[in-house]
């Protein structure tokens, strides 16, 4: 058997030394390319695939949960508020954790209520409390923004008497925020309805609620309006609509001329929610008049005569109507005797009129102020570009609709600063550069090594390959060696019988 591997060895070393070195340069390219290949991939396979077990826990869970994995020996990983073990270990974390009561957050539920014999009311009632206390954590602590919520009730004793003052219900919420979160009136407000309708006889107004900084966040004088936050809560969506609109529109444009990246866009919007009626009356005159219509005409005449021997005056003076006319008639005496006559005359106009009614736009847009900022790391940004974008940002935005408001518009350039690349997503980059690098390795050796074989076999100067060739076709020619037939002998019985194979196999090895 030593002889065979040593006799196999020797012609492997021989056919080594007889190739040229540009061929064994090749084929020690595509082995080295080939084998940090197969270790990378191996590499990326083999890695532990991480998978969440737990989530949503607060500091002091995460805490705890920890340093229990770690007692186990079970690689773990923290991220926000998750806990990440491997896939394999996924199971056994999750048995592990629950056998020693971890993570200690969450709430037990009303299945925990127990009234066993000699139990008192009032020790069944704080069981039943605490539960509700507890699912109230929960649910509060899933919405958006709140990491965390603890809520405590007060119910009023019972009275023995009814003539005895009865206490109203009352409960505080205590919330844990996350960074940057702020609760808007709505959201207090629901909160505020969801307790008061999960405890009996509790109104909104006796709900409090206080964030970790100690700020109470539900109005003091009582739970808000639903109308009033609701309005509130509309007129700042619809002020963030406005702005938003604006900035994308500009961004897009600016994103044209300077590039992605290159410009930072801040809109303000000054806009009032004061909506207005005016009404008016508009009274019409007849179509080529200058007066109304004529509904009625009256006519009065009168006649007198004075026997007294005297000429009377005119009969009557005239009214103050101005829609009447008075005309007097000619006045005779004869013998002492006088006659006058008068007619009055009443004319009744009336008008057409239009009432109308105005209701103006409940969101009046007063104008904006608009931030730009340049990235100044870019060359092309010249003195001149800069005059020409905020001409460009000020056409955009427009002239103000209103004398009262007025638009704003700043231009300003700043460095700006390098991107830093997420730890994680650099690793991947690498990690994928490296096995795209080795597979155009082993591609490109490939290739080379075809082409120098195809220049190999058709030049005419290559005169050590001819040679070699030569020499091979006389070696076929030769009688085969007694080590020679034996290993021809070996490789029949490996193809036909790969048992007998084997356990000749075994034997040498056993030897």
């Amino acid at each position: 058997m030593n002889e065979t591997l040593r006799g196999m060895w020797t012609r492997v070393v021989d056919r080594w030394k007889s190739v040229s070195p540009n061929m064994r340069r090749n084929v020690i390219i595509i082995a080295v390319a080939v084998l940090a290949a197969l270790s990378a991939l191996l590499w990326i396979v083999s890695r532990p695939h991480y998978v969440m077990v737990m989530s949503g826990l607060d500091d002091k869970s995460l805490g705890q949960v920890q340093t229990q994995l770690q007692t186990l020996k079970i690689p773990n990983e923290i991220e926000g508020s998750s806990v990440l073990v491997p896939a394999k270990d996924a199971n056994e974390a999750r048995v592990q954790l629950a056998e020693a009561g971890l993570p200690q957050s969450g709430y037990i539920g009303y299945s925990g209520v127990s009234n066993s014999m000699g139990m008192t009311q009032d020790e069944f009632n704080i069981q039943v409390l605490d539960a509700l206390q507890q699912s109230l954590n929960e649910t509060i602590s899933s919405i958006d923004g709140v990491e965390s919520a603890q809520v405590h009730i007060v119910m009023p004793q019972q009275q023995l008497f009814v003539s005895q003052t009865t206490q109203d219900a009352k409960a505080s919420v205590f919330v844990t925020l996350g960074n940057g979160v702020q609760l808007s009136a709505t959201q207090v407000a629901g909160i505020q309805q969801l307790v008061a309708h999960s405890v009996q006889g509790l109104s909104v107004n006796n709900v409090s609620v206080v964030d970790q900084n100690g700020n109470t966040l539900s109005n003091p004088d009582g739970a808000a309006d639903a109308s009033t936050v609701g309005g509130a809560s509309s007129e700042l969506a619809l002020r963030q609509s406005v702005e938003n609109d604006m900035t994308e529109k500009l961004t897009s444009g600016l994103q044209q001329i300077v590039g992605a990246g290159n410009a930072v866009v801040v809109v303000h919007a000054n806009v009032t929610f004061n909506q207005t009626k005016s009404q008016s009356h508009v009274l019409q005159n007849a179509p080529n008049s200058t007066s109304g219509f004529v509904t009625s005409q009256n006519q009065e005449k009168s006649q007198s005569t004075n026997t007294n021997g005297q000429a009377g005056g005119p009969a009557g003076q005239a009214g103050s109507n101005p829609n009447s006319t008075t005309s007097y008639g000619a006045s005779s005496s004869t013998a002492g005797n006088s006659t006058s006559s008068e007619s009055n005359t009443t004319t009744n106009y009336d008008y057409s009129y239009e009432n109308q009614t105005t209701t103006d736009d409940p969101m009046q847009i007063q104008g904006y102020k608009v931030g730009v900022l340049l990235n100044s790391n870019d060359k092309a940004m010249t003195p001149a570009e800069v005059q020409k974008i905020k001409s460009f940002v000020t056409n955009l935005v427009g002239q103000s609709p209103t004398t009262q408001g007025a638009n704003t518009v700043s231009v300003s350039t700043v460095p700006f600063a390098q991107s830093a690349v997420a730890p994680s997503q650099s690793k991947s980059n690498w990690i994928l550069y490296v096995v795209l690098g080795l597979l155009a390795a082993l591609v490109g050796g490939f290739v080379l090594w075809w082409r120098r074989k195809r220049a190999g076999g058709n030049g005419p100067t290559d005169v050590p390959a001819r040679i070699q060739d030569a020499y091979d076709e006389q070696l076929e020619e030769l009688p085969p060696t007694e080590d020679e037939m034996l290993m021809s002998q070996l490789v029949n019985m490996a193809r036909q019988r790969p048992d007998d194979f084997a356990s000749l196999l075994r034997s040498w090895l056993s030897e």
